[in-house]
């Protein structure tokens, strides 16, 4: 049998109500298994996400006055932006005036376009996102439990190897499809406080 969905159930639940009586103080707005790993993320840990996003787009389209300013984090940066500046304008590294005009002319682009962290949609895209949840990965699914990596890998294989990028009649993605159907209709999350629109789903990657 590839995936034992009795006991991937009780082992979720298990792992799951563990969990709650870590972080009983957040309110969470959604579950979901990714692979193998069991993610959750509440409104609170979004918030801080965010805010680091916004913040971080702020930093590096913020204007440089002299390259000593420059973190190594911003000549990564910007190091694409200067490699076509010497290739096709022929940028002299050594000039620091010139330098300098570079990466401001592309942080005054950047800065006009206005940060996409500010957008409707790339908050959505963000607040979806499970590679982004601060409990990614809170707990995974093992062999010894009812899952099966080998089936997983196929899956994975499957998927990787499909036109658009997606197998969702494999044993894996059924397996989970049941799974996630069974902890819906279970009353596990009551130990958490949960939002109106708390949603449990398992994550179909597009490879």
């Amino acid at each position: 049998m590839p995936f034992d969905i009795d006991k991937l159930f009780v082992d979720c639940c298990s792992k799951i109500e563990q969990f709650a009586q870590e972080h009983s103080d957040e309110t969470f707005y959604a579950f979901a298994i990714d692979a193998s790993m069991l993610c959750f993320n509440s409104i609170e840990q979004f918030a801080q996400t965010l805010k680091k996003y916004q913040s971080r787009w702020d930093y590096e389209t913020r204007p440089i006055k002299s390259l000593a300013e420059m973190t190594e984090e911003d000549w990564l940066y910007n190091e694409f932006a200067l490699n076509l500046a010497e290739k096709y304008s022929g940028l002299d590294r050594s000039d620091e005036k010139k330098v300098l005009e570079v990466i401001n002319k592309r942080r005054i682009r950047e800065r006009a376009k206005g940060c996409k962290y500010l957008t409707e949609e790339s908050i959505h895209i963000l607040r979806e996102n499970t590679g982004d949840w601060a409990y990614q990965g809170f707990a995974d699914l093992d062999n010894g439990n009812g899952f099966n990596i080998q089936f997983y890998n196929e899956h994975y294989y499957e998927a990787m190897d499909s036109e658009d990028g997606h197998a969702p009649n494999t044993a894996y993605a059924i397996a989970m499809s049941s799974l996630i159907e069974r902890l819906q209709h279970s009353d596990v999350f009551r130990v958490l406080k949960l939002t109106d629109d708390f949603t449990i789903s398992w994550v179909e990657h597009s490879y």
